[in-house]
């Protein structure tokens, strides 16, 4: 399994990128776009590969530790997610720069709405779900 320090770290990088995407869309008008279009590979870039490791790495684990318990939440969270990475995705595809330029309003807004679900997934995850990793991270 992934150490859980590895995971914190993730989730702390992560919503730095949030940080810095949110005050670009706090802007009146789009930035340039090549600047906005890297900021938004770094988040994709980075919410892809943290989800990654947690399918490969984590839930097995999690689903396979023989506590009905961690099991069960490992379940919810793990369905829940399916749910949030389609529409980070959909976001992602339906935002390409022509798009985010002419309608810079919708795509701040549509923005906000989508890291404001990333961040609080991260929060519930650091909360309820890394709390419980913390015995089979150090038995690892």
């Amino acid at each position: 399994m992934l150490p859980l320090a590895k995971l914190q770290d993730e989730h702390a990088e992560l919503v730095e990128i949030v940080q810095r995407l949110r005050a670009v869309v706090a802007l009146d008008t789009p930035p340039e776009s090549g600047a906005l279009q890297a900021l938004r590979n770094e988040l994709a870039t980075a919410v892809i590969t943290h989800l990654q490791a947690e399918d490969w790495l984590m839930y097995p684990g999690l689903l396979d530790s023989g506590d009905p318990a961690l099991v069960e939440v490992a379940r919810r969270f793990n369905a829940e997610m399916g749910s949030l990475a389609r529409t980070f995705l959909d976001y992602c595809e339906r935002w390409m720069p022509r798009s985010v330029i002419g309608n810079w309003t919708a795509f701040c807004h549509e923005t906000r709405v989508i890291t404001d679900l990333l961040v609080e997934r991260i929060e519930r995850e650091d909360r309820e779900l890394y709390p419980l990793l913390k015995p089979l991270d150090r038995a690892a």
